[in-house]
């Protein structure tokens, strides 16, 4: 199938239609036929007529003018649905007429929250350039480059190319791209490079080739702020996550969402960048509770994989209990005190008895010297280690002089002391980690000594259970699996009296590395003949999608150094008994590309893009129509030139309404018919603050909710429109959305006396404070909203109750949703709670939430959503219910409101029935008096 035609500076998206202009001759011919010839006949009585004048006379053709008028209008018609496009061809480099291009487009993740704009900025080059051309299609991303730079694509397949393309889960590897770029050979005059403008490792080498090739120009579609994760720590208040942005000019607010396996929001935090700051931690400071749900954190608004951290194997919060053996007057002096030091930045501590500690469901259990369990404790550890708990034990002077069962190795009676009066040894040093232990990546400490152990008994698996020694090659740290659980021993005290290790970092590390869950904790322990399999994968939008059939395991070999790649994209990866994420930010820089090197040339897709004229010829198709209509009208009698002044302006302004609908626009175009195009269709409002952002996202929002409506309902409302309270033509608009600012709004005399007469009149106001995500669902109204209502003389509000009317007027809801769940809906009194007069039919004139409604209402150009909302789509299509519902309420008014009595209604039917029936049965026959509602509970 053609999908492009070419004809001198023009071409033709559509070239199908054209097909339909061979019917323009048959079409001539059938217009010169109408009305027909009139026949002759000769009557002899007509003689007595020859000396009359004629006062009316019918042609035997159509003239031809208005032939002409209407083929024209065919004509302009077919070449608006061919959707042409005004491109002239680029100027070609001076000496290279018809030399080839190379197009670069990169791919990556950061690529992901602008793609449209991007793959639309590819597609206009494209346009632009002769078809004579050839086109060498490069993504930066690709592990194929050199098969792209072998492949010379027609114009009309880089576009089909390019229209394929999505964003994928990893960067470009701008070494690895210059080094295939090296061996290029094609005559290439000219290298269009479409850029995220990210400046990456080896961007300097890669312009360098570039420029060693031809000409260089490059389309930067850069983001305006991209937030990113790049990192993720934990600490006693919760996971710590670092987040970046590219643009730090200004400040910016943000939010980041906890979310569980199945991608439901179960918290989330607030963030924010002041002006200048690039960099910021923010902690995920929840209930332990939460905390335990949380798989994955989403940074809200921003679709792409780099905005996403998901939260398993080494970096999972840690929830540890701590049993002391001995308690003490002097706490600095305990075991448990270095070890609370060690683990406070990292993970929760709960201290208890050992009972109380496994009722909490902890991740591992701590002993500090306790030599010999009691049988009930023991056997309770057992089933909880057993179960996939880590208990954790420290030696000392009761473990070496008696033990139990729960220990990785045997031990010997007695300790060994290097440092005594008695022992020809001196302390000894930790040795270098082995590689198959946990611990074989932690970094070890070059002053840590070892004066006293208890050593193990020699046995064959003492090797394999050995996680660190000294240097005479006695174990330090053992461990063994105890079904799905795990047994692991310090062969010294946590305090400094047998060794230096407490007072060391490596403490801390070790105890990080260990301390996590047992299955988390295999995947330090991942033995060479160990591989893990994609469990899922991301996309570049962030996206969960399913791993390829060919992708291949990730080895163990150089685990802690792997980022994303096409071998490897972002995911998580599982294998029997280990778990890993690899993340799309993980140590992402943000530097961008301010200064680009002397001889690119820095060009905007726009200058090289064809303008589309499908539009226009179809406007001027509509506007000869018209006249064409006019004019068959004079000619025909139905229509006189005095009722033509009469009602010609009115007949136009209608006409031009409703191309306004049928033909594209911009929002310039549509503000100018602003006043007679919201008196000819339905379009909702919003208020027009100083915040250009909140002024964007309730006009993103109402066009959301109007396609929804349009979609779903027989309400078809226009383009939505901003407004000011000065209007004296708010009536025209059946509901004016406000977006509470930061700051409050304050109303002079004449806004408040023009929206209180809104109001009067029957318009709806709904005011969306956006605060939903940090206040209660019972918070009273705040300050601002006190502010904003004084002087418009409203009845008491009342909260919205699930049997309002609200809550059926189209869809069956039970709550109300934004972009955050379930939140509280305040509306005017009913006239007996207020005891005041009631308005028109009852209907409130005032509707206030904090849901943030326009956000999970707004959608983009192309139609998608463009913020992300609390608990996923479900609860964005709980949001359109629930701004379809105030839409039909205040259209429709209260007629469905007596569906919310139906029970009472029945039961009063009941009983008017029943007594009926008393007044005519005889006593005998009576029947029961016991009516009930339908629901089955009592009256």
């Amino acid at each position: 199938m053609m999908e492009s035609l070419m004809v001198g500076p023009v071409m033709f998206m559509a070239p199908l239609a054209l097909l339909a202009l061979t019917g323009l001759p048959i079409l001539w011919f059938i217009l010169r036929a109408t009305p027909p010839q009139p026949k002759t006949a000769d009557l002899p009585s007509l003689a007595l007529f020859e000396d009359l004048a004629h006062k009316e006379e019918t042609p035997d053709k159509t003239p031809w003018w208005i032939i002409l008028l209407r083929v024209l209008v065919v004509l302009l018609a077919i070449l608006g649905l061919a959707r042409p496009v005004w491109s002239p061809p680029a100027q070609p480099i001076e000496g290279e007429a018809n030399g080839d291009v190379l197009l670069m487009i990169d791919d990556g993740w950061i690529s992901a929250p602008d793609w449209s704009e991007r793959q639309r900025a590819a597609l206009n080059v494209l346009s632009g350039m002769d078809l004579d051309r050839g086109v060498y299609l490069l993504p930066t991303t690709t592990p194929t480059a050199d098969q792209a730079l072998a492949e010379r694509l027609s114009v009309q397949e880089a576009r089909a190319r390019v229209r394929a393309l999505k964003p994928v889960a990893w960067q470009a590897d701008y070494a690895e791209l210059t080094s295939a770029l090296s061996g290029f050979e094609a005559q290439t005059p000219e290298t269009m490079w479409i850029t995220s403008g990210h400046k990456g490792t080896a961007f300097e080498g890669l312009v360098s080739e570039l420029q060693n090739i031809g000409p260089v120009s490059v389309i930067p579609v850069t983001p305006d702020s991209l937030i990113t994760i790049d990192a993720l720590a934990t600490s006693s208040k919760g996971p710590v996550l670092s987040v970046v942005r590219t643009n730090s000019e200004a400040e910016q607010v943000f939010m980041i969402s906890g979310q569980d396996e199945n991608g439901r929001s179960v918290g989330s935090v607030e963030g924010r960048f002041g002006k200048g700051e690039s960099r910021q931690d923010v902690i995920f400071d929840v209930p332990e509770d939460v905390q335990q749900a949380v798989t994955s954190f989403k940074v809200l608004g921003q679709a792409s994989a780099g905005s996403v951290w998901y939260w398993e194997g080494a970096s999972r919060a840690r929830r540890v209990g701590l049993v002391s053996g001995s308690p003490s007057i002097q706490p600095l002096l305990t075991d448990t005190y270095y070890v609370k030091k060690a683990l406070s930045p990292f993970a929760t501590l709960y201290e208890g008895s050992i009972d109380e500690l496994i009722a909490e469901d902890l991740g591992a259990i701590i002993l500090t010297d306790i030599g010999r369990l009691s049988p009930e404790d023991e056997a309770s550890l057992r089933s909880w280690v057993d179960d996939g708990g880590v208990l954790i034990r420290f030696a000392g002077p009761r473990m070496a002089a008696q033990t139990d069962s729960l220990i990785p190795v045997q031990l010997r009676r007695a300790s060994r002391a290097f440092d005594s009066a008695l022992s020809w040894e001196s302390p000894q040093k930790l040795a270098p980690f082995p590689e198959t232990s946990p611990l074989a990546t932690a970094e070890l400490g070059s002053e840590v000594y070892v004066r006293r152990q208890v050593l193990a008994q020699p046995s064959a698996e003492l090797e394999s259970r050995t996680w660190a020694k000294l240097d005479d090659g006695t174990p330090l740290v053992t461990a063994d699996r105890l079904g799905e659980g795990r047994l692991i021993l310090f062969h010294v005290t946590a305090s400094p009296d047998w060794s230096d290790l407490p007072l060391s970092g490596t403490f801390v590390e070790i105890l990080r590395r260990i301390t996590l869950p047992s299955r988390e904790l295999g995947a330090l322990n991942i033995n060479a003949e160990t591989s893990l399999a994609p469990r899922f994968w991301l996309d570049g939008f962030g996206s969960v999608i399913s791993p390829a059939s060919n992708a291949k395991p990730i080895l163990p070999e150089g685990l802690s150094d792997l980022s994303p790649s096409a071998d490897h994209p972002t995911g998580v990866y599982e294998g029997s008994a280990a778990s890993f994420t690899l993340n799309a930010g993980q140590g992402f820089d943000p530097t961008m590309v301010t200064d680009w090197p002397a001889g690119v040339t820095v060009t905007n897709a726009r200058n090289r893009a064809g303008q589309g004229l499908g539009g226009l010829l179809l406007a001027a198709a509509a506007v000869l129509l018209l006249i064409d209509l006019i004019i068959s009208l004079l000619l025909a009698g139905k229509l006189s030139l005095p009722s033509l002044r009469k009602g010609g302006a009115a007949m136009v302004l209608a006409s031009f309404a409703g191309l306004a609908v049928l033909t594209p626009g911009d929002a310039q175009a549509q503000e100018n018919v602003e006043l007679p195009q919201a008196a000819l269709e339905l379009r909702f409002a919003y208020l027009e603050t100083e915040d250009d952002e909140l002024n964007e996202q309730a006009e993103a929002g109402l066009r959301g909710l109007s396609y929804i409506l349009f979609r779903r309902t027989t309400v078809e409302p226009g383009q939505p429109i901003g407004v000011d309270f000065t209007s004296t033509s708010l009536d025209l608009y059946p509901l004016i959305l406000v977006i509470m600012p930061e700051n409050g709004l304050e109303l002079t005399d004449e806004e408040s006396r023009n929206l209180a007469a809104y109001m009067r009149n029957g318009g709806a106001l709904i005011i969306d404070t956006k605060a939903g995500g940090s206040v209660s669902a019972g918070r009273n109204v705040d300050q601002r909203l006190v502010t904003l209502l004084e002087g418009l003389d409203l009845p008491p509000l009342k909260r919205v109750g699930e049997d309002h009317v609200l809550t059926r007027s189209f869809y069956l809801i039970d709550g109300f949703t934004g972009r955050y769940p379930d939140r509280p809906m305040w509306i005017e009194g009913s006239s007996a709670e207020s005891g005041q007069t009631p308005r028109g039919d009852g209907i409130s004139s005032i509707f206030i939430t904090d849901a943030d409604l326009a956000s999970a209402w707004a959608i983009n150009g192309q139609f998608r959503p463009m913020y992300s909302v609390e608990g996923g789509e479900r609860n964005r299509e709980m949001a359109y219910r629930t701004g379809v519902n105030i839409v039909m309420y205040i259209l429709t008014g209260n007629y469905k409101d007596d569906q919310v009595h139906i029970p009472s209604l029945l039961e009063r039917m009941g009983e008017i029935t029943d007594d009926m029936s008393e007044e005519s049965a005889p006593p005998a026959t009576r029947p029961s008096t016991d009516i009930r509602p339908p629901d089955g509970g009592d009256d």
